[in-house]
């Protein structure tokens, strides 16, 4: 009894508390929804702007290396002692470098090989790879969302199913209430129709919080304020899909890209990898470093300008270790795109599998049942209320009727996930 007053409670102070925070209903169709998760998903905005950071980077790569400056042997001052009270070297101009010693040189760093050009290529593909990556991340968070609404629609239309089976049951309970009252209800029946009532309640408080936790990742993913309830109104719709299913794998297969965003992602990696190892072969090439300097009063000429260049020799270091890994990440990422490949292909058989299974028991199911059924339980409760029937007959179908309930909202769930499980696979909307 304390455990039955207790979930009273709890179902109270539940109850209370959710009444007691401000809801604003948002009743939408699942094409709106997309299209607010397309316009205002923050996870999406921040990929775009790293799209834009990519192409920072060529414009970075584009550029020459700074040409270096530099003043050096300056003497601030000259003494009478170290001049002897000569004029040691003339001014420049009016009085400026009288008997003052200065270098001035200049340096340029001058990329060989083709190092520049390789790395503009080396972040022009990277800038191909986070594009890629974007859109990969856009099919799986579109495909991520699509399952939410479908989620959060059968477990609404199965919080509806429970409510109206709790409606049912308070109603026969309420009426075995009183002939328990007039003694002519056992106690053990009694108390049997009270834990289902309170079964029933508990179910659904749990299918409540199955519901705010869709709730709370839809609008998380389409940047609504927290106090939005969603209710989508063409949940139940199927998309149509007669002709996939008729046409069989090969048709389904013919209307699949072979390279969706998934693999198009790999193949970037690839790609990467080759541009980054001509790049590493290039630096086998030394780079030079063009000079030119002036040097004032520092050597056998008073102005003395000369001009030289510089360059590694590479003696020790050919730069065979990078190069050896770079080929061995083309070998690397060439093995992993194949692996994704070949994952994708089996995926694609399993999920028409799938999807050939649950639409099989979807369209078994007779489209008049569900009334059908709502009707035999009505009758049911009135022939229990009756006395027509036992308490024990009357609990096994009350069971079995909310049990084939939830299995034909499940079926529908089932090939609504299944639908978008190939759109996801093929990375577009199948027809």
């Amino acid at each position: 009894m304390r455990r039955i007053l207790f979930l009273f409670f709890i179902l109270s102070v539940g109850s209370s508390w959710a009444q007691s925070v401000p809801v604003d209903t948002m009743r939408i169709t699942r094409a709106e929804a997309e299209q607010l998760f397309l316009t205002n998903n923050l996870r999406l905005i921040a990929e775009k702007l790293t799209i834009s950071q990519a192409e920072a980077q060529i414009l970075q790569a584009k550029a020459w290396p700074n040409p270096n400056f530099g003043i050096d042997q300056v003497n601030l001052w000259a003494t009478q002692r170290q001049t002897r009270g000569e004029e040691v070297s003339p001014p420049l101009g009016k009085n400026f470098g009288r008997n003052q010693q200065f270098a001035f040189d200049l340096e340029q760093l001058i990329l060989t090989a083709g190092k520049r050009r390789k790395m503009v290529a080396i972040e022009k593909v990277n800038r191909d790879r986070t594009e890629q990556y974007f859109l990969d991340l856009l099919v799986s968070l579109k495909a991520e969302f699509r399952n939410l609404l479908t989620e959060l629609t059968y477990d609404q239309q199965t919080k509806q199913l429970f409510a109206d089976q709790l409606t049912v049951l308070s109603e026969v309970f309420k009426a075995q209430e009183r002939q328990y009252q007039n003694n002519n209800l056992s106690k053990a029946e009694y108390f049997r129709l009270k834990s289902l009532e309170l079964e029933l309640m508990d179910d659904l408080r749990e299918l409540d919080q199955e519901i705010q936790d869709s709730q709370q990742q839809l609008k998380t993913l389409m940047a609504l304020p927290v106090t939005t309830y969603l209710i989508i109104k063409d949940g139940s719709v199927l998309p149509a899909y007669t002709a996939l299913k008729q046409g069989g794998f090969s048709f389904f297969r013919q209307r699949v890209s072979e390279d969706p965003p998934r693999l198009r992602a790999a193949q970037s990696e690839v790609a990467y990898a080759k541009a980054q190892s001509r790049y590493e072969e290039a630096k086998r090439t030394p780079d030079l470093t063009l000079k030119a300097g002036y040097d004032r009063n520092g050597n056998t000429m008073l102005d003395f300008v000369g001009f030289g260049v510089s360059a590694d020799i590479p003696v020790f270091d050919r730069n065979k270790g990078n190069i050896l890994s770079s080929k061995i990440e083309i070998e690397k990422t060439s093995r992993q795109l194949e692996e994704a490949r070949n994952d994708w292909q089996n995926q694609l058989f399993k999920a028409y599998a799938n999807f050939l299974g649950t639409s099989d028991f979807y369209e078994r199911i007779d489209v008049n049942y569900a009334t059908e059924l709502e009707e035999l339980s009505e009758a049911i409760s009135r022939n229990f209320q009756r006395k027509n029937i036992s308490l024990l007959e009357f609990l096994n179908y009350f069971e079995a009727f909310r049990a084939n309930r939830e299995t034909l909202l499940k079926a529908t769930k089932n090939l609504r996930n299944s639908l978008e499980e190939l759109n996801y696979l093929a990375g577009t909307d199948l027809p």
